[in-house]
């Protein structure tokens, strides 16, 4: 299978364009779910949240655990916030009422970030797999794909994004990572086409597949090893994913604006001192180049 490279024109065509007569409505609500004690990370919360509005979800609500919350509120901008029990581990306890109520009218929802795994991950998953709306998988819930893989099976989303690293996928499909590194393309390529999802594997060139088709991204920078980058792309993605019916276009044009972003960021922060939220700040200039706005 040939892979497509990731191209500006392509990834213009996921943005999109806006109507003079519009409003916030016609750009997605969209949801975050994340955060824990042990990982509360609320400014990296914020930050995916920032990642999501300067990609241009019309609203974005991020949901997370009661404990965290005066951690968040800081931090707490453009974005909405939807609070969940906590646990005794500080993680998110499952609530079906108040999970309904938190994900109703979403677009499109992204979930893992510093979810930890002391909390209700498991019936967390199931329950977003069971929505009928775009669903980007990343970190804890990641990790949750692996412990319960017939999770999978028993979904209702018809368009899931899992968007591991090598270890990660390591964990979810059971090959050792030699095996990922040596063919990244083929290895997502069969696993995305086996379950019926899009894989975007992380990497110094990101495969994105449905299993149909391969795009591979190289853009980007090593400064872009550091915490963060990957809640930085979920943002990214699951805003794009709300008002893209194909979401692997909208994977691998999230891939390229995080690139296209990150690389901006090295050019003033140089590559050993950048950190995630500088490539937060040139999403809006790298769609602005991109879209010719």
């Amino acid at each position: 299978m040939e892979a497509i490279p990731v191209t500006p024109d392509l990834v213009g065509r996921a943005i999109g364009t806006r109507k003079r007569l519009s409003n916030k409505g016609d750009y997605g609500y969209i949801g975050l779910i994340g955060g824990s004690t042990e990982y509360a990370g609320a400014a990296r919360l914020a930050y995916t949240a920032s990642a999501a509005m300067r990609s241009g979800a019309g609203v974005t609500r991020l949901i997370v655990p009661s404990c965290i919350v005066p951690a968040m509120l800081p931090y707490m901008t453009e974005c909405t916030l939807k609070v969940m029990p906590s646990n005794e581990f500080g993680c998110i306890s499952y609530n079906k009422p108040l999970l309904d109520e938190a994900t109703a009218n979403l677009k499109a929802i992204g979930a893992g970030m510093g979810l930890g795994q002391k909390g209700d991950n498991r019936e967390l998953t199931e329950y977003l797999l069971g929505k009928d709306v775009p669903v980007v998988l990343d970190a804890d819930a990641l990790n949750t794909i692996a412990k319960y893989p017939e999770l999978l099976e028993r979904r209702r989303a018809d368009k899931v994004v899992l968007t591991p690293h090598p270890g990660e996928f390591s964990r979810i499909s059971g090959l050792d990572v030699s095996a990922i590194l040596a063919c990244p393309a083929r290895v997502a390529a069969e696993y995305a086409a086996a379950h019926s999802l899009t894989v975007l594997l992380k990497g110094a060139d990101t495969f994105v597949t449905d299993g149909k088709r391969v795009y591979v991204n190289s853009n980007g920078t090593p400064g872009m090893a550091t915490a963060g980058s990957g809640d930085v792309l979920t943002g990214i993605i699951t805003a794009l994913a709300a008002r893209n019916d194909d979401v692997t276009l909208a994977a691998a044009a999230g891939a390229y604006i995080a690139g296209a972003a990150g690389e901006a960021a090295a050019r003033e922060y140089g590559v050993t001192g950048m950190i995630s939220p500088d490539t937060v700040k040139y999403i809006a200039y790298a769609i602005k180049e991109i879209a010719g706005e």
